[in-house]
């Protein structure tokens, strides 16, 4: 039996819902595991482990970036781990900030052929 996927920050996934939708976009965000036995124990409601997927962003309207985080709007939908299971995994990019493949990085010291003429 297959392992079910466990989506990391940088994944690119496309969620297929019961309903039907879709929605690709990046894991930007995930919760950490709850201990919700405790939380029941101690009286509290039992809550459930999400993933924020960005879905889309858009420019920030003029104003001064500086006392922003984000420069962009980023539009996210939650998923919760209940629904894990309608995930299906794309690829991961290496970090927030910079989406290439990391399976097609080129790194300093792999060497390239030099096409520069008159080097």
């Amino acid at each position: 039996m297959q392992k079910p996927y466990e989506p990391s920050v940088n994944d690119y996934v496309r969620w297929t819902t019961e309903l039907g939708a879709v929605h690709e976009g990046w894991v930007y965000f995930k919760g950490k595991p709850i201990d919700n036995e405790k939380r029941i124990k101690e009286g509290w409601i039992p809550v459930s482990n999400y993933i924020s997927l960005e879905i889309a962003t858009k420019p920030r309207p003029q104003c001064d970036l500086s006392k922003f985080f984000h420069k962009r709007i980023h539009v996210c939908i939650c998923c919760y781990e209940e629904q894990w299971n309608e995930l299906e995994f794309i690829r991961r990019r290496v970090s927030k900030h910079d989406d290439r493949d990391p399976d097609q990085i080129e790194y300093a010291n792999t060497q390239r052929q030099n096409t520069h003429r008159g080097q």
